[in-house]
């Protein structure tokens, strides 16, 4: 629930006029401020999953026990950014004017700036603006730089512009500072805005830092502004490169975005001022555009039109004319074009179809999260209570290496891409393929492998507990990011017996979604009910032999104790259920 029209904040200092936009963390309003009676914009922050507003009182709550830690860890997250930004002086730097705290919530107010982003221009631009609006931005970053800080969120709908045609950089939500030696002095982890954002950002476990990273996105913003396109993501950058020079764009532009997206860190300018170099060695000039060669089908000559249908269709006698036999060559001349084209229609529909299957299996890649290795206490542990069962005893050490994990089930879309086809009863992108047997995974898994060149697999079952625990940022909840299992997981009681997309419950520590309900996930490991007795202690893979495969995690149709994160069940490996699903890892 928004904030009213009319409202007033600060005993009276600040009156709300509208909103102007709301996102997952936070309400921005158009406000006036009263005592100057100049436009501001006030920021609020406010969960939208998690909190709830009293409409006579505006005071907001977080009605969801479990969920009081997260949003109040959030809420000193958004003071902390609003004191960031408040302690630079930078004329292409959003200003900060107030920060306060008010109806159970916090607030900070900055500059009303009334130009739009810059992903709201008519794009492409013309090089010569895109260039000077790269330089701005170019600046902010390098002072930030200086600071010991990374914004780490560049692209054009974080770059506001001033009536005056000012660049002005907003949004410091997700920016990092680091020490001289490039450690990482905060710990929330860094988002992903796809296109904008570098290979290293995906590594959540990263622990350096570098101006490099945000050399990347201004130089993908620079490619968004004068192609008009959005860049390709970073898994893909990483792999095949970006695209070729488009028409309309200099070769010595091309040849400074090449320089600032390339894939390693290492292999880019180092500093902003570096970039900015590259561009400052240019007078941006409208481009001449580059003439394409067409190959043309020679048209014969104008014949005359095809009779209407009225027309009396001639006597059987009358003899046929030359013309005739000239028609007829046309005939088979336009059958062979119709024909070559048809040809061409069809290489272009699997032309796109790869295309589209390799862009679903590229945001795969980048849909994988890093998960640090460590020791941890696998099983019964004292949070899970009386829901353990004996099949969860003895609660033992574990020590495994690091792995990287995908943050949602195996999706829909994803498996139609691999295999052609969707066994399933629920259909939607976004939700998890069920109906899969462990066999099934297996040829899924071999023929994702053997498109993409990597090894995902399934985890092993004691990878999977150690993921939904949270890994090495576990805060030892009962299940998978939450004590409350209707903030995370989609159960019996809450799922109105079906699946659900993924990223529509709140996700773990690691950021990982449904760990907890929608399907229950295949594991590697066979399955023993008194396999914890023996098992090795580091990286152990289950046992060598078995009827029956591990499950973990519960689904739609199951009751609490199913999700908790040290239950374990079992089923044969070429049974399938609709309640049943995976998730891969490498």
């Amino acid at each position: 629930m928004q904030l009213q029209s009319g409202t007033t904040l600060c005993s009276g200092k600040y009156k709300i006029e509208r909103v102007l936009g709301q996102g997952g963390f936070g309400i921005t309003y158009l406000a006036v401020q009263t005592g100057l009676n100049r436009l501001v914009a006030v920021k609020e922050f406010f969960m939208k999953d998690l909190c709830n507003r009293d409409a006579q009182t505006c005071h907001v709550s977080v009605p969801s026990i479990g969920s009081r830690e997260l949003v109040e860890r959030f809420r000193q997250k958004f003071l902390k950014e609003a004191q960031t930004i408040a302690a630079f002086d930078h004329p292409n730097i959003v200003r900060i004017h107030d920060i306060f705290e008010e109806n159970g919530t916090a607030y900070y107010v900055m500059e009303n700036i009334d130009g739009g982003a810059l992903s709201d221009q008519h794009l492409p631009m013309s090089e010569s603006v895109a260039v000077d609006y790269i330089r701005q931005v170019g600046k902010a970053l390098a002072y930030i730089h200086s600071q010991n800080v990374l914004h780490l969120d560049v692209k054009p709908s974080n770059i506001l512009l001033r009536c005056n045609g000012d660049a002005v950089l907003i949004d410091f939500g997700i920016s990092k500072r680091y020490d001289d030696g490039g450690s990482q002095t905060s710990s929330t982890p860094a988002g992903i805005s796809k296109g904008y954002a570098p290979i290293e950002q995906y590594n959540q476990g990263l622990q350096t830092f570098s101006p490099a990273t945000d050399v990347y996105s201004l130089g993908a913003t620079l490619y968004k502004l004068v192609t008009g396109e959005t860049p390709p993501e970073a898994s893909i950058v990483y792999e095949d490169g970006l695209p070729a020079k488009p028409n309309g764009v200099s070769v010595s532009v091309w040849k400074a975005i090449e320089s600032a997206m390339q894939p390693r860190r290492k292999d880019r300018p180092q500093t902003v001022s570096a970039f900015l170099q590259l561009l400052d060695n240019e007078v941006a000039q409208p481009v001449k555009e580059e003439t394409v060669v067409v190959a043309k089908v020679a048209q014969p000559a104008p014949t005359t039109p095809k009779p209407a249908v009225s027309t009396p269709k001639p006597a059987v006698s009358q003899q046929p004319q030359p013309k005739a036999k000239k028609s007829r060559t046309w005939i088979w001349v336009t059958a062979g074009i119709i024909a070559v084209a048809g040809i061409v229609v069809a290489t272009l529909n699997i032309q796109s179809s790869t295309n589209s299957r390799d862009k679903i299996l590229a945001n795969l890649a980048a849909d994988m999260v890093y998960v640090e290795g460590g020791t941890f206490t696998m099983g019964a542990t004292s949070e899970q209570g009386d829901d353990a069962y004996d099949n969860e005893k003895p609660a033992h050490q574990v020590t495994l290496s690091s792995f990287y994990i995908c943050i949602h089930e195996v999706t829909q879309e994803e498996w139609e891409a691999v295999m052609g086809s969707n066994p399933l009863n629920w259909k939607g992108k976004r939700r998890p393929v069920e109906n899969v047997s462990w066999e099934d995974c297996q040829t899924f898994i071999s023929k994702l492998n053997s498109i993409t060149g990597k090894t995902y697999r399934l985890p092993t079952e004691a990878e999977w507990e150690y993921a939904a625990r949270g890994g090495n940022r576990s805060n030892g909840y009962k299940y998978s990011g939450s004590n409350t299992l209707d903030d995370v997981a989609w159960y019996r009681d809450n799922s109105g017996k079906k699946t659900h997309e993924w990223m529509t419950k709140w996700p773990n520590e690691l950021g990982l979604y449904d760990m907890s309900g929608n399907v229950w996930e295949w594991c590697s490991d066979w399955y023993d009910g008194e396999y914890y007795a023996i098992s090795p202690s580091n990286n152990p893979k289950g046992p060598s032999s078995g009827s029956d495969r591990v499950l973990r995690g519960g689904g739609w149709f199951d009751i609490p104790g199913s999700c908790c994160v040290s239950f374990r069940s079992w089923f044969g490996p070429s049974s399938r259920d609709d309640n049943i699903g995976f998730r891969l890892v490498l």
